[in-house]
C-alpha cells in the first residue's frame, strides 16, 4: 500500500501500480509452529499412532499374574475419558499439546461429595506458573484464554514433559515450551515456499507494455486497449496462442521477469530437519513405509511416549498404596504392531505353540473377528519344564528326600 499520495498525470501509466504487480513480498512466519503444514503432518503422524495405544488399569500379583481392574477408572480409560472424548481423541489431543508446547497437563476431575473420579481432561492453558508455599508444597497456576485462572496442588495434575532438562519443572525452557531450535528452520522453509508461490504468480503477471506511438486522446487510448484485449482474447481462445499482430502505431516493450526457484535438495534438507525434530522419518511422513521402517519409528518415537504416559498416569491417578500393591496404568501397544502377512503368520506359529496367544488373539492379529471358544490357549507337547528335562528324556527319577522317605 502506498504511503504518499501523488498527483497522476493525465494519460500516464501508474508506475507505482506496475511495481506492486511485479514485485513479491515475504510475510513473517511468526512463532506458532502449528501454522507450518510440515509440523502439522509430523504431529499428526506421532499423535495418531499414540492414539492407538490401549490404556488399561491392571494389577500384577507375585510379579506374574496380571489382572485387569474393574471400576470407574478402568471404564474411563477404556471407553470414555470425559463427556466429549473417546480414548483415541483424548490421547491424540494430549500428545498434540505435548509436541506443540513441550508440556501437556491432564486434570482428573473428582466428585466433591463422593470423591469418585468423574473424568480426565487435557488442559490448554495460556500460561502456567509454579507456586511453592512455606511448607515446600508445590501448586500450579493455570491462566486460560477466557481470562480465568485456577490454582491446584501440583500432585493433582498429570504433567507430561518433552525436552526436560533446562528447567526444573517444565519441559523445554519453560511452561510454554521452547521452539527456538526449530522455529528458524520452519521460518526459512516457509520463506522458500513463499518464493515458489511468488514465482508462479509472477509468471502470470504483466510481461510487457504496449507503447502507442504518437499523441492519442483518452478516447483513442481506450479504443486501442479494447482492440488489443479483443485480439489477445481471440488468439488465446481460438488459436491457443498468446501471440498477436500489432501495427506500426504500436510498439510492444517486454518486461524481464526472471523468478528464481529453489532447488529440490535445499527444500528436502530443511524438511528433513523438521522431521528429525519430531522423530518422524520421510517414509513415515509420506505414509509409504516398510515393516522395518515402522518398527524403527515405533521404538524410537512411540514407545518412549507410551512409557511416559504409563508412568505419568499411574502416579497421577493412583495412590502410593495402590502402587505398592502392584496396581498401575499401562498404555499397551498391541494395536500398533505393523507387520507383513508372512511375519504375522510366523509369529502366530511360534507364539501359539508356546501357549502365549489364544486362538482369538491370533485371529485379531490377522484382522479376523473372534470365534466362540477362541479364548483357549493351545501349547505344543514338544516343550517341557527345564527342571524335568532329564526325567522326560531318559526316564530317571528325581532323588527322594531321605527325611520324607
Amino acid at each position: 500500500m502506498a504511503i504518499f499520495k501523488r498527483k497522476k498525470k493525465t494519460g500516464s501509466f501508474d508506475a507505482l501500480q506496475l511495481i506492486s504487480n511485479l514485485n513479491t513480498f515475504y510475510t513473517p512466519f511468526g512463532t506458532n509452529i502449528s501454522k507450518s503444514d510440515v509440523v502439522k503432518i509430523c504431529i499428526d503422524r506421532v499423535a495418531s499412532q499414540c492414539a492407538k495405544l490401549k490404556p488399561r488399569f491392571i494389577k500384577t500379583e507375585n510379579d506374574k499374574t496380571v489382572t485387569e481392574k474393574k471400576g470407574r477408572l478402568s471404564f474411563l480409560l477404556k471407553y470414555k475419558p470425559n463427556e466429549i472424548m473417546t480414548p483415541y481423541d483424548f490421547i491424540y489431543k494430549t500428545i498434540t499439546l505435548l509436541l506443540l508446547n513441550d508440556n501437556a497437563f491432564v486434570y482428573p476431575k473428582f466428585d466433591k461429595d463422593s470423591g469418585e473420579l468423574k473424568g480426565i481432561y487435557p488442559l490448554r492453558p495460556v500460561t502456567v506458573e509454579i507456586i511453592v508455599d512455606n511448607s515446600d508444597t508445590y501448586f500450579i497456576k493455570f491462566l486460560f484464554d477466557n481470562g480465568e485462572s485456577y490454582i491446584l496442588p501440583y500432585d493433582n495434575v498429570i504433567h507430561l514433559r518433552r525436552h526436560f532438562g533446562q528447567n526444573d519443572i517444565f519441559g523445554g525452557t519453560g511452561s510454554t515450551g521452547d521452539h527456538e531450535a526449530i522455529l528458524k528452520t520452519i521460518s526459512i522453509n516457509d520463506s522458500l515456499l513463499q518464493g515458489i508461490d511468488n514465482a508462479v504468480k509472477s509468471s502470470m503477471q504483466i510481461k510487457g507494455i504496449l507503447k502507442m506511438n504518437g499523441m492519442l486522446s483518452e478516447i483513442d487510448k481506450k479504443k486501442q486497449r479494447e482492440l488489443f484485449d479483443a485480439a489477445l482474447s481471440e488468439s488465446v481462445n481460438l488459436k491457443g496462442s498468446s501471440i498477436i499482430p500489432i501495427d506500426l502505431k504500436s510498439e510492444y516493450i517486454p518486461l524481464e521477469v526472471d523468478p528464481k526457484l529453489i532447488d529440490k535438495d535445499t527444500l528436502e534438507f530443511l524438511q528433513a530437519k523438521i522431521l528429525d525434530y519430531f522423530g518422524v522419518s520421510v517414509p513415515i511422513f509420506t505414509n509409504k513405509y516398510t515393516e522395518d521402517e515402522y518398527n524403527s519409528f515405533y521404538e524410537s518415537t512411540i514407545e518412549p511416549l507410551a512409557i511416559q504416559l504409563s508412568e505419568a498416569f499411574s502416579l497421577g491417578l493412583l495412590t502410593d498404596n495402590q502402587l505398592e500393591r502392584g496396581e498401575e496404568i499401562i498404555f499397551y501397544s498391541e494395536r500398533l504392531q505393523y507387520a507383513s502377512w508372512n511375519t504375522k503368520v510366523t509369529a502366530i506359529e511360534k507364539l501359539m505353540s508356546l501357549g502365549i496367544m489364544s486362538l482369538n488373539e491370533s485371529r485379531a492379529l490377522l484382522g479376523l473377528e473372534p470365534i466362540e471358544g477362541g479364548n483357549k490357549r493351545l501349547q505344543s507337547l514338544n516343550f517341557v519344564d527345564a527342571d524335568k528335562a532329564n526325567q522326560y528324556q531318559v526316564g530317571t527319577e528325581e532323588p527322594k528326600d531321605e527325611n520324607n522317605s
